[in-house]
């Protein structure tokens, strides 16, 4: 890639990386809301997030914090601080870039076409309030930029094949010329996203955080053709915005979200169980957790949302179920979904180890159901590559056609599925735990640092990392904890990286 040459890459950079160069600290200046940069965003926008570029806030200090657990710390942040003003002579990160923050940038899509496209020229428009107004200007004419004339009262400037603005206070950038022109144009009295409608849609979600991203969720699907089938479907015809935010704290990484849905949805209606009770998760060291309250509601929602979708398949769908159950002599829906209204725990390793627990209706019954299952696996199973199935002690152990094995039955009056027996038993044993400050049907949990082990030990070799310094980049990492919560009213969800 080379060197950052226009004043235009130098924004996208700072709006893009201003958080790796938290350490590098700035004037004290206030924010000022969003508004005076959202009136260049189009208001049938699908996607805008607004950026925190204040240095000497909350936010960054916080950030500033967590990355100084880290070794090289400084060196790291020195270095992006230099490539962001690289290959622009006479441009200084400190003396031209850092003056002009302090404001939040906004960056959103033109239109959803856009937004959808892999193309690497999709329209965007990008717009910051400048805390220094003649910075900027010292900023423009180190950048060589030629005055192109007035759009709406705003001077308009190129810089070989880019264009970018500058009304007042206010830098504007856009995919294109025609693009940044119709921005001004719509600042100046056109049809722009509102701040009310902005905050709407990151309702519930902190209104301190490094980014804060608005997503149009019932305008994307009214453009896609994949999406308007999909709408059918009650739940997603419901969908209407998606709110999320990036925030930092001291000790912990955030990331929110608000799902929100409109409508008379009802809870059979929902891809997840409803309500704030939380699933509970079987927490092993250096393991990814997952606990899910209810899975039958999943399964459930999988079997509507096919019907609504394509009738056609559904009834493949249901014709196969009819006929599995004369195979095994069982009905499918009441004997096997039907049990599954317990707590669901999975137990995964970045290697593919697992382990699944399910707590089920009735242990007895479904002990005898495992075992028709187990019985005409073989032959039911043959289109999944499972090719055999033998006793092993208290479980089954099924042989895939690649050579692997995993095993399953019932222990511990729980369904057990592993790729070992001393898992599936450990996990059988093994009592689900609550995780501090979850709530909702579905919840994660993580072991951070012994996750960060097992991926830069995995990576070392290529950058030369020796292995007694694994566990000192490993060491600040603290856990993953995360949730969702599900009501007819939406979706909300908190997952948090906590570090030491």
């Amino acid at each position: 890639m080379r060197p950052i040459r226009s004043f235009a890459a130098l924004f996208a950079c700072v709006a893009v990386l201003a958080v790796a160069i938290a350490g590098c600290g700035g004037a004290d200046n206030s924010s000022s809301g969003t508004g005076a940069v959202l009136s260049y965003v189009p208001a049938e926008t699908p996607f805008a997030v607004s950026i925190d570029t204040d240095l000497e806030g909350d936010q960054y200090k916080s950030l500033d914090a967590i990355l100084n657990r880290f070794p090289g710390a400084d060196t790291i942040k020195a270095l992006l601080k230099a490539q962001l003003s690289m290959g622009q002579e006479g441009v200084d990160f400190d003396k031209d870039i850092k003056p002009l923050l302090g404001n939040p940038a906004v960056i959103s899509a033109t239109d959803v076409t856009s937004f959808l496209s892999d193309s690497a020229d999709s329209g965007f428009v990008a717009a910051l309030q400048v805390v220094d107004t003649e910075a900027l200007d010292s900023l423009i004419d180190k950048t060589g930029a030629k005055q192109q004339g007035d759009v709406a009262g705003a001077t308009v400037y190129q810089d070989e094949d880019t264009f970018f603005a500058v009304n007042d206070d206010v830098v504007v950038l856009a995919g294109s010329k025609q693009l940044l022109e119709d921005a001004l144009k719509r600042a100046d009295g056109g049809d722009s996203l509102s701040e009310d409608d902005f905050n709407k849609g990151l309702e519930g979600l902190p209104d301190d955080a490094l980014a804060r991203v608005y997503v149009d969720v019932q305008g994307l699907l009214g453009q896609s053709e994949g999406a308007k089938a999909a709408r059918k479907i009650e739940w997603v015809d419901a969908l209407r915005t998606l709110g999320l935010t990036v925030s930092v704290q001291k000790e912990s990484i955030d990331v929110e979200f608000n799902l929100r849905t409109e409508g008379d949805l009802t809870d059979e209606d929902l891809p997840l169980a409803s309500g704030d009770e939380a699933a509970e998760v079987v927490q092993r060291p250096s393991e990814i957790g997952v606990g899910l309250r209810d899975p039958g509601q999943l399964v459930a929602f999988f079997e509507s949302a096919l019907q609504a979708v394509d009738p056609n398949s559904f009834g493949d769908y249901e014709q196969g179920k009819r006929a599995l159950s004369q195979q095994l002599d069982l009905d499918v829906d009441k004997d096997l979904i039907a049990q599954l209204t317990g707590n669901l725990s999975v137990s995964a390793t970045i290697a593919g180890q697992f382990g699944i627990r399910a707590e089920v209706k009735d242990p007895a019954a479904f002990a005898k159901t495992v075992d028709k299952v187990a019985k005409a696996l073989p032959q039911v199973g043959s289109g999944l590559g499972i090719e055999g199935v033998r006793r092993s002690g208290d479980l089954y152990e099924a042989r895939l056609s690649g050579g692997g094995t995993f095993v399953f039955g019932m222990a511990g009056g729980a369904l057990v599925a592993a790729t070992d027996a001393a898992r599936a038993h450990e996990l059988a044993s093994a009592k689900p735990a609550a995780v501090e400050g979850a709530g909702g049907s579905l919840v994660v949990r993580a072991d951070a640092e012994g996750i960060a082990r097992q991926v830069l030990k995995q990576i070392a070799p290529q950058f030369g990392l020796p292995d007694p310094v694994i566990p000192v980049f490993a060491r600040p990492f603290d856990e993953l904890r995360g949730s969702i919560a599900t009501s007819t009213d939406g979706m909300k969800g908190k997952f948090s990286l906590t570090l030491d």
